[in-house]
């Protein structure tokens, strides 16, 4: 179900039950029991960078913090914040270049498209067992190299397009209905703008097989000449990641399971890369809340 939705998040039940050889209801029954457990969140998207559109990620340690916090609920340019524990106190990302740069940012910059590895099926011991193993083999450095092309030709509508977004990001399968109604625009305006967002978006499903409340997650920064391999290794965790790139840095999101000492023995795995060269240095954040812009 979940890899199914990944690639095709509109599917109705009835072509879900089909592609996943089961009944209808048996279907509905799983998915409205997966989101009320918080095992998965509906499919979302988020825009990718081209020449013309960026947005900006900044690491901040600050001594008031929630302060900071506050303050930048209000700016007109935010795409999310997060408050954090840890090596930086604030998480922001904007759509624009910040005017003024706050005192003791740690890390700028524009991103990269995001990665999101695709959730493999087992357990965070096994997984764990195997990026033991990865680390162990010889690796060749490998950087991930990113660009800001043109926008591709359009397909469909951008005016519709960004017209809709907020109202998709974080739920693709929302009724329309509703929007067209709200947004007075006709069914077949919705659509030229959900073509143009397919274009242009990634898409991604996160994915917590055991409820989203039995893992705690973590902001790690990594500076390394292996990232293709770091992509490849934290991509075997078994739970929802999220990657991307700021300058020289990978900004991952991990979840780690909780109890059995999982925390630990990760933590152990990255100290004994960096001992290996695998990686230069790192930094890590707990997020403690997050802050995403109302709809107007």
């Amino acid at each position: 179900m979940y890899l199914t939705f990944l690639k095709e998040p509109r599917f109705y039940f009835d072509e879900m039950a089909i592609k996943c050889d089961a009944s209808r209801n048996t279907i509905s029954k799983y998915w409205r029991k997966g989101l009320e457990k918080e095992v998965f969140f509906p499919p979302q998207l988020r825009p990718q960078m081209y020449e013309e559109r960026k947005e900006y990620i900044y690491l901040i340690q600050s001594d008031s913090a929630h302060k900071l916090y506050y303050h930048f609920q209000k700016h007109p340019d935010l795409v999310y914040m997060s408050y954090t524990s840890g090596k930086f106190d604030i998480l922001l990302q904007t759509s624009k270049p910040l005017d003024v740069l706050p005192d003791r940012t740690l890390l700028f910059g524009s991103r990269s498209n995001y990665i999101y590895p695709e959730t493999p099926l087992c357990t965070y011991e096994s997984a764990l067992d195997r990026m033991e193993a990865l680390s162990g083999r010889e690796q060749k450095p490998s950087k991930i190299k990113v660009e800001y092309p043109k926008e591709p030709l359009e397909k469909g509508s951008s005016y519709y397009g960004w017209m809709i977004f907020p109202y998709l990001k974080y739920n693709l399968k929302i009724g329309y209905t509703p929007i067209v109604k709200k947004l007075r625009i006709s069914f077949d305006s919705f659509y030229k703008g959900y073509e143009y967002l397919m274009n242009v978006c990634t898409v991604l499903l996160p994915y917590y097989p055991l409820g989203f409340r039995l893992y705690s997650q973590y902001f790690f920064v990594f500076w390394s000449d292996y990232e293709e391999f770091l992509c490849k290794f934290f991509g075997c965790l078994p739970c929802h990641t999220s990657i991307t790139k700021v300058n020289n840095a990978l900004i991952m999101y991990l979840s780690v399971q909780k109890g059995i000492e999982l925390p630990e023995r990760l933590f152990k795995m990255c100290f004994k890369m960096e001992d290996m060269g695998l990686i230069d240095h790192f930094w890590s954040s707990t997020p403690i809340y997050g802050w995403i812009p109302d709809i107007d």
